[in-house]
């Protein structure tokens, strides 16, 4: 890095090699990469909600259903997140992915037992999701969740 001054303002400039310039803007994005945190991943509870399984066949009400148990989940109002998607498993009953939310609700309010009843639903009407499967057999299991991004 060089720094000169142009004698006619009396300004000062910083100089710094093209090379060094773009190293030092990938370094920034670099560390600001690790900054954010992608929707519905982390180390605690809140952080190993199930993310939107990619299901184009989701009716757009169980969508806004789950998007709203999700916030009432993050905010850590448990209750009204399982209220929530019991609405939406009362729409319709086949969604896997509503009963592996209610499995994850029912596991962080330390109710093991619902919590495996309801990952064994979801699995029983689960069709090709292989990580959903992992998910709800972990919680059968009662191993320890990992974060799925």
């Amino acid at each position: 890095m060089q720094i000169s001054r142009n004698h006619r303002t009396n300004q000062t400039f910083l100089q710094i090699k093209p090379g060094l310039f773009l190293s030092a803007i990938l370094i920034v994005l670099l560390a600001m990469g690790g900054c954010v945190q992608p929707k519905h991943t982390a180390v605690d509870s809140a952080q190993r909600m199930l993310p939107m399984v990619n299901n184009p066949h989701l009716p757009e009400v169980i969508i806004a259903l789950i998007n709203q148990s999700d916030e009432q989940y993050f905010k850590h109002d448990l209750s009204a997140a399982l209220a929530t998607l019991e609405r939406a498993v009362r729409i319709d009953p086949r969604l896997p992915e509503v009963w592996s939310r209610m499995a994850q609700v029912y596991l962080d309010q330390g109710k093991l037992e619902q919590a495996r009843q309801h990952a064994k639903r979801s699995n029983s009407v689960l069709k090709n999701n292989m990580a959903l499967k992992d998910f709800n057999d972990n919680i059968i299991s009662g191993k320890p969740m990992e974060s799925s991004n």
